[in-house]
Order: C-alpha cells, then structure tokens, then sequence
C-alpha cells in the first residue's frame, strides 16, 4: 500500500480507534504484557507515537529525524525501536510516496498505524496507579513531556523480570512469610508447587531454582507458547518441551555470564525462537522429502 505523503484523506481512512481513550488502553494492555520485552527507547517512541495520533486517532506522521529529536535518540536508535515496535505487531509502518517537488515520485515519510493487539494480558482490575499513555491533546501541540523519566512509564510487574535485585529477594525469601497467620499469601509469595497445570512439569522443575514463585514460572511460559504459535509447528507442544528447557539452560547461563543486556525475558524468548524456527524447517524438510518419495 503505497499512500501520497501529503494526502490527509488517505491517512483519515487509516483510523485505528473509534476514541484516544481506545487507543490508551491498547497501548496500556501491550505495554503490560510486553513492556518488560522492549528497550527504553521503544516505549518512548511508541509513546510518542500515540501523542501524535490524536487527530487522526491512531494515526502518526512524524520523520523519524523528528522522532529522534523529540524522545532525545539517535535516529538509528529509533529506527530499531520503530522496527521492533512493528515486529511486536503495536504498529503498522506504511511508506508514502511523494506528490511534488524536485523529488516527485521518490521515498516520503512513512505513516504509523497504532493496532489493536490481541493475545495480549488484561489489565488488572485497580490499574489507578499507571499513569496515562495520551494525553487528551492535538499531535499539533508541543509534546512537552516527550522524554518522560522512564519510571513514568507503565510499571512492570516485578513477577515478569529475573533483575538481580528480583532474583534475589526470589532466592531467600523467608518462606514463614507465606505461612503468616497475620495476612494472607499475595500472587507472588505462592512457590513453584503452585503452578498452573498448563505449565509441563519438566519445565517447572528447571525453572523453579531460579523462579520461587509460580507466577514467575507462569509468565515466563507464557512467553514459551507465544514463540510456539507463531513458530507455527505443527507437532504439539509437548514434543518440543525438551528444546524449550535447553533454550531456558542457555539462557540462564547467558544470564550468568553477564552478556543479557535486555531483559531475561526477551532474551529467552529470542533464543527459544530461533531453535523453534530450526525444529520448523526439519518439519517443512521432512514434509518436501515425503511428496518427493510420493511423486
């Protein structure tokens, strides 16, 4: 789809939501399920984005040059993010052409089309404490706050992260804490015996000296069946567990050496979903071999 780089008739029919307020909860319910996954500098490009998308709700047309300036990155920096932001599915990047001047006929600027994700975690029911991701204002006005301190941003939830200070307090937690007759056991004080059934036991087993909770053991594979709907398998689940607990062993042992620089998270799920993507070329080879031998 190829769109004039001036034609707002064009860019009027690309609307994503029917209000801003539909546009922020998207946004909030994406960067509660995967903010833990992204840069820094990809939720404030994605923030920014939505700040310009209010006239054309979910629609935004900055140059990445200005995109740069106003969230205080390179334009590399926001070219990746951007790229990543697209891979995640939050956006839609559609590339104008333009209608006139010296350059007539040439590359313009793209447009950034805000999506409605699916799949995504609901928000919990008391969500007072995350702060707004657009303010009711038009893209024309200055974005004042465009390089929010990044403790602004929607919290992540402590439960997502194997931070060493989460790490940690996870290890040597007192576990009389959990047994208190004071008050009773919080979402995160439940140990591994607590794990849904939906999470196979080998990978509780390997994940559980690291994670003692079975939250934590729980987000984490959600991550797993992401990476395994899109790897587009078509053996089960289950026949793949022991490449899920060797990506989960390479990925703590990567964690031990220090070379993870993103979040554990999205490191696992990286690594997991190169190996997936090797089990689904063997599937595809052995699929050609079969009609090969059948002609």
């Amino acid at each position: 789809m190829r769109l004039s780089n001036a034609n707002y008739t064009q860019y009027k029919q690309l609307q994503s939501f029917k209000s801003i307020e539909a546009m922020n909860q998207a946004i909030r319910r994406f960067l509660y399920t995967y903010g833990h996954e992204l840069s820094e500098s990809a939720v404030k490009v994605l923030k920014m984005l939505s700040r310009h998308a209010c006239e054309i709700i979910g629609v935004a047309f900055p140059k990445v040059e200005t995109i740069a300036k106003l969230v205080g990155k390179s334009v590399r920096t926001v070219q990746r993010a951007l790229a990543t932001l697209e891979q995640y599915g939050i956006i839609k990047r559609i590339p104008t052409i333009r209608t006139n001047g010296k350059h007539k006929g040439g590359n313009g600027h793209n447009v950034y089309v805000i999506q409605p994700v699916e799949n995504v975690k609901e928000l919990p029911a008391d969500t007072g404490d995350m702060p707004p991701v657009t303010p009711q204002m038009s893209p024309r006005q200055e974005a004042t706050n465009a390089d929010v301190p990044s403790a602004q941003f929607v919290q992540k939830p402590a439960e997502t992260m194997l931070g060493e200070a989460v790490y940690s307090r996870l290890k040597n937690k007192n576990k009389d804490d959990i047994t208190s007759a004071t008050s009773e056991p919080t979402l995160e004080q439940l140990d591994e015996s607590f794990t849904p059934d939906i999470v196979p036991e080998e990978f509780v087993k390997v994940a559980a000296p690291f994670f003692r909770s079975a939250n934590a053991i729980f987000e984490l594979y959600r991550r797993v069946l992401i990476a395994y709907r899109r790897s587009k398998l078509d053996k089960p689940i289950e026949d793949v567990i022991g490449t899920v607990v060797k990506a989960f062993k390479q990925t703590i042992f990567a964690q031990k050496r220090g070379r993870i620089r993103t979040t554990f998270h999205g490191y696992f799920y990286r690594v997991l979903e190169a190996m997936l993507a090797v089990e689904r070329r063997r599937e595809v080879g052995k699929l050609y071999d079969f009609l090969t031998l059948e002609a």
